[in-house]
Order: C-alpha cells, then sequence, then structure tokens
C-alpha cells in the first residue's frame, strides 16, 4: 500500500532539508501563512521545492515559479511526488520492478492500484520519471486526455529513458490498455469486467510476455515496443507450429519448415551454411556432418566461387563464410523466394497477438495490435523476414524473423 501523509512525510521527507520534486497532481495553491485558497491552480509535473519542517503539514510550503515569479505557497502534501535517490544503474521498468509477482492473476482494477502505488513508493525513480510514468497510466486507462499527458511530458522530457519506458513500461500498462482502450477489439477479441492479467517471470509459452484470461479464453500477448518487434528465433516458430497438428502437416516438408528448423539445431556458425546447402545443393555439398571442427574451405567452394565477397579473399574464415550465407537467406526471405511471411502468421494464428507501444513526439501513448491476418495481408513491402545481427567478425545470434 502506498505511505501518503504524515507516514509518507516521516519516511521521505522528514530531517531531508529543502527537496526539489514535481507536482503529481492538478493542485490548488493556498496562502503560505494563512493557508487560505487562491486563486489559481498549479498544474501537474510543476517544478517544485519542498520547503523543510519540523513537522507535517497536509498543506505543504513549496516554492514555485508562477507567472514567471519565484512564490511561497502551499498546496496539499499528498499532490507532492515522493523524492528518488540516485541509482548506480538504470532503474528497472519491467513488471516486476513494480509489485507484480509471478503467475498471479490479478484483476483490472488490483493490477491498476498495484502499478500506481508501486510508482509512488519506489526510491528508485526520480520524481520526473515519477510523474511521467504515473500520468503514462492514467493515460493508458483513458482517466487523462492526450492534452494532459503531452503537457506533463514537456516539462520533463529531458529526464526520460525514453526507450526503457518504450520496451519495458509498455509491457506494464499493456494489459491496462488492452481493457480500458479496447485495443483487441477491432480484431475481434472482446473483454469484460472480468478479465484477469497473468505475468510470468519465466513464461512457458513462445513470444509470451503476459496474458489475458476472459473466461475459459487465455491470449497469449508478446508486447513490443518502437516501430519494428524484436527478432522471433526459428525455435520458437517451430514450437508454435507444433503445438497444432494441421498447421504442422500443411509446413513441416516445406522449404521454408526446414531452413528454420535447420537453423534452429545447428550452431550459429553452422546452420547458415546448413541451411544454404538445403536451398541450394549444388552451391555447398556434403554438408549434413559439417562441424566448426571439422570445417574446410573445399565443401563450401561452389558457393564461395559465386559470392562477390569471398571470392576476393584468399581464405575466408568460417565466420565470413557463415555470414554470406546468413545474407543470402535473409535476402531470399525479402524476395520471397523463402516465404517466411507465411509460415510465420500461421504459427501465431490463433496463439499470440502482438501489442506494440510507442510514445509519440508530443510524449502520448500510441498503441498497435497484429495478429496472423495482419501479417498474411501483406503482400510487398514490409513483409517479415529472416534477419541477422551477425557480421565478418561476429557470431553471436541466431537468425530470426522480424516484422
Amino acid at each position: 500500500m502506498a505511505s501518503s501523509g504524515e507516514a509518507a512525510w516521516q519516511k521521505y521527507f522528514r530531517g531531508k532539508g529543502n527537496i526539489e520534486t514535481r507536482l503529481k497532481k492538478d493542485s490548488d495553491a493556498y496562502d503560505s501563512s494563512t493557508k487560505a485558497k487562491l486563486n489559481f491552480k498549479i498544474p501537474t509535473g510543476t517544478e517544485v521545492v519542498y520547503q523543510k519542517a519540523t513537522a507535517y503539514d497536509s498543506k505543504a510550503l513549496i516554492q514555485v515559479k508562477v507567472k514567471g515569479k519565484f512564490m511561497m505557497v502551499r498546496v496539499p502534501f499528498d499532490n507532492i511526488a515522493k523524492p528518488g535517490v540516485k541509482s548506480s544503474g538504470a532503474a528497472s521498468l519491467k513488471p516486476q520492478a513494480f509489485g507484480v509477482k509471478d503467475n498471479v492473476k490479478y484483476s483490472v482494477s488490483n493490477y491498476y492500484k498495484l502499478i500506481k502505488g508501486t510508482i509512488s513508493e519506489r526510491k528508485d525513480l526520480s520524481p520526473n520519471l515519477k510523474v511521467y510514468l504515473d500520468a503514462l497510466l492514467d493515460h493508458s486507462c483513458k482517466k487523462i486526455p492526450d492534452t494532459k499527458l503531452s503537457q506533463i511530458y514537456d516539462k520533463v522530457e529531458s529526464d526520460l529513458p525514453l526507450n526503457d519506458i518504450k520496451k519495458d513500461f509498455g509491457e506494464v500498462i499493456g494489459p491496462l490498455a488492452i481493457f480500458y482502450k479496447k485495443l483487441l477489439a477491432p480484431k475481434g477479441i472482446s473483454v469484460t469486467q472480468n478479465m484477469q492479467i497473468l505475468v510470468p517471470l519465466r513464461p512457458n509459452e513462445p513470444l509470451m510476455d503476459y496474458s489475458i484470461i476472459e473466461g475459459t479464453k487465455k491470449y497469449i500477448i508478446s508486447a513490443k515496443s518502437g516501430e519494428t518487434t524484436n527478432v522471433v528465433k526459428p525455435g520458437d516458430i517451430l514450437d508454435l507450429i507444433a503445438k497444432d497438428p494441421a498447421k504442422l502437416k500443411k509446413w513441416k516438408n516445406t522449404k521454408e519448415y526446414n531452413v528454420l528448423k535447420v537453423l534452429s539445431e545447428n550452431s550459429v556458425l553452422i546452420g547458415p551454411i546448413k541451411a544454404v546447402s538445403y536451398m541450394v545443393p549444388n552451391l555447398i555439398k556434403e554438408s549434413a556432418n559439417l562441424t566448426e571442427q571439422n570445417f574446410k574451405l573445399a565443401a563450401v567452394a561452389g558457393f564461395v566461387n559465386k559470392n562477390a565477397y569471398l571470392k576476393t579473399k584468399k581464405n575466408p574464415s568460417l565466420n565470413e563464410v557463415m555470414y554470406e550465407c546468413e545474407k543470402y537467406i535473409k535476402d531470399a526471405s525479402v524476395s520471397g523466394e523463402l516465404d517466411i511471411n507465411d509460415i510465420f502468421a500461421d504459427a501465431i494464428k490463433n496463439a499470440v497477438v502482438y501489442v506494440k507501444f510507442d510514445i509519440t513526439t508530443s510524449g502520448v501513448g500510441d498503441w498497435d495490435v497484429i495478429i496472423s491476418d495482419d501479417i498474411k495481408k501483406i503482400k510487398q513491402g514490409k513483409k517479415a523476414f529472416l534477419r541477422t545481427k551477425n557480421g565478418y567478425t561476429r557470431a553471436a545470434d541466431r537468425m530470426g524473423v522480424q516484422i
């Protein structure tokens, strides 16, 4: 439970001197001496300096700039953001950092109260960040309009870790946006007051970040940020297909399925070479028993001789050959020769819903939902494809599907 009143003063303000912070709510102003109500309000997000006091007062004395001039006024103490403390690193904005427990089913109201209270209580968040996260939370629940959120954002933008907010806090508030903003309704998925929220620490479902439970139905949500999704590993796609016998029967003998299988079952260095051998056997022969230990250039001579980069190298390394194979696979998936778009769309059909979160230039949360049908409709342009994060001297990540 978030502390307030005298308990909060004892915990966060007593003996700390004057404290720079912000208002977390629109606040009535009161005369510094008589405590009479003044004829103006101070908006959410305004910078204030709490003035040290020897005892708790429900109308706290602050210094604030009003119309270009600093003045002393009083405001309701509980409207002042609790100060943070300096941290040795970036504060986590993941669900668990806000008290969300592993595999506990939350009602919408209890989940909201938990996040709201934890934002207020956390000592590792700056006042600026607290004010914006609190406003973003309320905006996701349609409690404040876009204009209000933008006003707050303008005051605190320079102090916000926007990438972390998009990536991690978007996952925190996603379930609430699904309920209050009815994000899934255009996709034919409706939720009621009985909706429950489940956020596992270690998901046992491919691509799962959290799930929405509505009666006997459970919707697996993959939370993403920005313009693109994270890379989806081949093994996760294969696992989704394996869960549905009809999907498995449709795809198991296709080029697309088997390329993903080869990439999944082999090492980062060897998988792409074997995948190209499967796709174009005359370029790379006898790759079945190929390992990092027994690799020889003779086995990939056909591919090397036709590759613009490799044929200029006297003795290309295994890493260089691997990377050029990854580029070959990527190009085939972009052109449609390797139809990754359809197999990926089938894999997530009735299994995973993508909920994407971004922040506009005015600081407003922006949501989008992608389901299988959306991916299938893409006939040209931004289709799903196989992406590499490696290079000629780097072999750290397995290829994965990007949409």
